[in-house]
């Protein structure tokens, strides 16, 4: 994927298949020209990012961030010379490089030595230095494999059973019905999820929604909305309406 808007630049790059069950993609973006805003909606995922450029309104110069799961959009402004390499982290995986209690940064983008001391300013040097994205990459990998061989794996199964679940899901879900199917308690569920997710598994399922709906209304343009919120688990056109204004600031149609 590539846009260039007036000297923006946003790219997204394969993980390695190594990496590809824990990274979704690594992704840069330059704004070498002027000040920019930017709307970032909640996608259900998590980022680490590496600002090489100009403060943002939410990262300093010279230094690395983590984005907590998001629950609600957010503008972003970026000011001229900007410059930043991210990772996106598919849901839960996150919690494979920390054991920090991950809700604790929900809907924040927090210093990243904080969560993970070995994103530190030594492996921001080290990117500095380099112009090839590959290089960059190839560094960024050899960290996170570090890091995953250095800590004890913990039994997750349950929560990324779940996260596929409700992601693959075609139909709209009972939680509490999860946690049967899964053979534990719901309350027990819930507190893992939310520990090594970020957010609630009721949140969770809604972010997922929200996203998969969006993206049926715009291959979808002449569907009747009222029959898209049906299929997707909305009790009624309203409903729809509200979800999307909670996650997006915006209504339905303005995705058609």
């Amino acid at each position: 994927m590539l846009a260039v808007i007036k000297k923006m630049t946003y790219q997204e790059f394969k993980p390695s298949k190594k990496l590809e069950p824990i990274v979704d993609n690594y992704w840069s973006y330059s704004n070498l020209e002027k000040v920019g805003n930017e709307k970032i909606l909640p996608d259900g995922s998590m980022d680490i990012i590496f600002n090489l450029g100009t403060s943002t309104s939410s990262i300093s110069a010279n230094s690395i961030g983590i984005s907590g799961m998001m629950t609600e959009f957010s503008n972003k402004s970026f000011n001229e010379n900007s410059n930043l390499f991210g990772i996106r982290l598919k849901s839960g995986t996150l919690s494979k490089l920390t054991k920090f209690p991950l809700f604790e940064i929900k809907n924040k983008t927090v210093e990243a030595s904080l969560i993970i001391p070995e994103f530190n300013l030594e492996i921001l040097e080290k990117l500095d230095e380099l112009k090839s994205t590959e290089q960059k990459i190839q560094i960024i990998e050899n960290e996170i494999s570090s890091i995953l061989n250095t800590k004890k794996s913990s039994n997750d199964r349950h929560i990324f059973s779940v996260i596929e679940f409700i992601r693959h899901s075609s139909e709209p879900i009972s939680i509490k019905k999860i946690a049967e199917n899964h053979f534990i308690s719901l309350r027990q569920l819930e507190r893992k999820f939310k520990l090594k997710v970020g957010v609630t598994l009721k949140e969770y399922e809604r972010i997922i929604r929200f996203k998969k709906t969006k993206e049926i209304i715009k291959i979808r343009p002449n569907e009747s909305l009222l029959h898209i919120a049906f299929d997707n688990g909305y009790f009624d056109h309203s409903h729809l309406t509200n979800e999307f204004k909670r996650f997006s600031g915006q209504i339905p149609s303005d995705f058609r």
